[in-house]
């Protein structure tokens, strides 16, 4: 019973070998210890922490080689013109013509010589051979290459001016010429410092392809201010300082902490299929311009055939410009198909059910037809139309303020906003099936037309055999057929294109 009491007396008034207070101030020693014995013991006074000439020389040194190279690539890493060239290093010349085809400015050249259809064909291919060469070993050669790149970058960018500084006030920033007067500092004033040099400095080995590293780096800063002799001279004196920890074991004595460790920043970028998918995405926006832009053109070429130079007016009642106008400033979508379906409605009541109608009834009428099911297919295919734009009108009235649509996106404005987007969705979907049904049943009968036409001016004879009885006085027929025709096929081209552009 007394050992017991004794013992836990003894506890209570001497700590414990095995306490953290214990083991601290043990491992501690063994800093002053290793500090003590270290080839590098002259560049620190243990009792008064104090930084002796030879570590500001030391750094000093490494700012003499590096500072030049510092200022080449202060945003380096941020430079996407590096990314690239990162990747384009390790191209060979067939990959380097391949990625110059896919360059927008070479796209439009040869474009000019090329259909949109053997445009599209072209760029798809080479795009898909680009892709094709982008393969692991070569992602992962241009990334290692790259991040190697901004380990050098940031070791020669790092802040070796701040540090010495505290050696000597009046050094001067780039002044190889000035001979600093380095003293004696406290280590206090630059151990964190110290410690991001660790940070960018650990990182750095001597053999890795620092060869193929400065080649990339000159490319990019033609003057890069730093040779590989000069660099391997700085890895020579990391490598020294590496093997004895000295700078280690100075930031574990001045910060009280014996088990302290440095964690080196290693750049891990991966940069190579950004720098592809930039290149594809620059090739198919070149691409789609391109054909976008040919498309417009060719719908501005046929609206004038169709309807004339003059700008086409308002024939809508309701899903109207002015409306989607509207709507887009209440921060909606507004009526997407405003203007085809404006000028869908000018081409049948201008058009359809004048100028083709009119051949119609003569054909209908007055044309003696060889195949009954031929003449009731065009009977139907004329008459579908007229169901469909019946549809459409319908359509259109829906949106007055009485009608069903109308009243029920104007409550959606009034009452609930969240669901007036879900509404004017429905609308425009229903604008678009109506679109697709005529485009549809026009492209239609302009087969049917030109069944007609083709028969009418070779006299074939396959399927009316009175051709020459249904000539009149004034246009020939034959004329007649061939204008109607035209205006109907040109204007379901433009319907097509509209619908391209849309799903575009």
């Amino acid at each position: 019973m007394a050992i017991s009491f004794f013992e836990a007396l003894r506890s209570l008034l001497m700590p414990s070998f095995d306490s953290p207070s214990m083991n601290q101030r043990r491992l501690l020693s063994m800093v002053t210890r290793d500090l003590n014995r270290s080839r590098h013991r002259k560049w620190y006074r243990i009792r008064k922490q104090e930084l002796t000439e030879e570590v500001g020389n030391f750094f000093y040194e490494l700012y003499r080689l590096s500072v030049h190279a510092g200022v080449s690539m202060q945003n380096a890493a941020e430079s996407e013109q590096l990314k690239a060239l990162a990747v384009e290093f390790h191209m060979d010349d067939p990959l380097l013509i391949l990625k110059e085809r896919l360059e927008p400015q070479v796209i439009t050249e040869y474009a000019a010589n090329l259909t949109n259809e053997d445009l599209s064909t072209q760029v798809e291919r080479d795009i898909a051979q680009f892709n094709t060469a982008f393969d692991m070993a070569f992602i992962e050669n241009a990334d290692r290459y790259y991040n190697l790149i901004l380990m050098f970058s940031q070791f020669v960018i790092f802040d070796f001016l701040s540090l010495l500084k505290e050696f000597d006030p009046f050094i001067s920033e780039r002044d190889l010429n000035f001979q600093p007067k380095v003293r004696q500092i406290s280590a206090k004033k630059v151990i964190e410092l110290i410690k991001d040099f660790l940070e960018i400095s650990y990182p750095l080995e001597e053999n890795q392809d620092w060869a193929t590293m400065l080649n990339m780096a000159n490319q990019y800063k033609e003057n890069l201010g730093i040779t590989l002799d000069e660099w391997k001279r700085i890895l020579l004196q990391l490598s020294l300082i590496q093997t004895t920890s000295i700078l280690v074991l100075i930031v574990r004595h001045v910060d009280h902490d014996p088990v302290w460790k440095s964690i080196p920043r290693i750049p891990r970028e991966h940069i190579t299929d950004t720098y592809r998918a930039m290149v594809v995405d620059a090739a198919k926006t070149c691409l789609d311009g391109i054909i976008q832009e040919r498309e417009q053109k060719q719908i501005t070429e046929l609206l004038t055939a169709v309807f004339g130079p003059n700008e086409v007016e308002n024939r809508m009642r309701h899903y109207t410009l002015e409306e989607h106008e509207a709507l887009r400033k209440n921060g909606l979508e507004g009526y997407t198909y405003a203007l085809e379906l404006n000028y869908l409605k000018t081409f049948i009541l201008d058009f359809y059910k004048k100028d083709l109608r009119e051949l119609f009834d003569m054909c209908e009428l007055r044309g003696q037809w060889i195949k009954t099911d031929m003449n009731r297919q065009f009977t139907d295919s004329f008459h579908e139309v007229l169901t469909d734009f019946e549809n459409f009108l319908a359509f259109d009235d829906s949106l007055s303020i009485e009608g069903s649509l109308g009243a029920k996106l104007r409550s959606s404005l009034a009452k609930n906003k969240n669901q007036a987007p879900i509404v004017l969705s429905t609308i425009n979907d229903s604008a678009r099936k109506l679109l697709e049904s005529l485009t549809e049943s026009l492209a239609g009968i302009e087969v049917l037309l030109k069944s007609l036409c083709d028969d009418q001016a070779n006299r074939a004879n396959q399927f009316i055999r009175n051709w020459d009885a249904l000539e009149t006085v004034g246009t020939p027929l034959k004329q007649r057929f061939a204008e109607v025709y035209q205006r109907l096929s040109d204007f379901v081209n433009v319907l097509h294109l509209f619908q391209h552009q849309v799903k575009s």
